[in-house]
């Protein structure tokens, strides 16, 4: 089951991304993004949980409209315990574009292990990479720029 996070879902939302992202430099801005969510005020971060049944979430998905442009969403972290979680959430996000009207969804993700999953999970969700910084992150770790479009229909699951 895919829905939208409650407040008392704060904790295990926090043991979801350490258990994730524990021991690298990315918890603590997955962290923030999460409280951010958690504010309920800001339309660029949104949260969307996987879970089984009510419960521990599985995985999860931030995201949001981009505000100053124009009908454009950022994925910011999409995280699960199994691929299946992280399309099922992404698939979440999808609809939720389309329905809202937006013309794309922008995902910067960092060429490192701990998102090689989240990488194929946005590849087989439509996103393609459409840029790459090299070095960005730090020395050979590119930050990967995939952006899904809700006009182009090949190959989308």
């Amino acid at each position: 089951m895919v829905r939208a996070l409650l407040p008392e879902d704060a904790a295990g939302a926090r043991r979801v991304l350490a258990g994730m992202l524990r021991g690298t430099r990315y918890l603590q801005r997955a962290e923030e993004m999460l409280d951010t969510a958690l504010r309920f005020d800001d339309p660029e971060y949104l949260c969307v949980l996987a879970e089984r049944t009510q419960g521990e979430p599985l995985g999860m998905v931030l995201f949001g409209t981009v505000v100053g442009a124009r009908l454009a969403a950022k994925v910011h972290l999409v995280v699960g315990t199994d691929p299946r979680v992280m399309l099922a959430l992404l698939a979440a996000v999808r609809e939720t574009c389309e329905r809202s009207g937006e013309r794309l969804a922008v995902c910067e993700i960092p060429h490192d292990t701990p998102f090689d999953v989240a990488g194929v999970a946005l590849v087989a969700s439509g996103f393609r990479e459409e840029g790459r910084v090299d070095d960005f992150v730090r020395e050979g770790v590119a930050l990967r720029i995939m952006v899904w479009r809700p006009d182009r229909r090949d190959d989308q699951g």
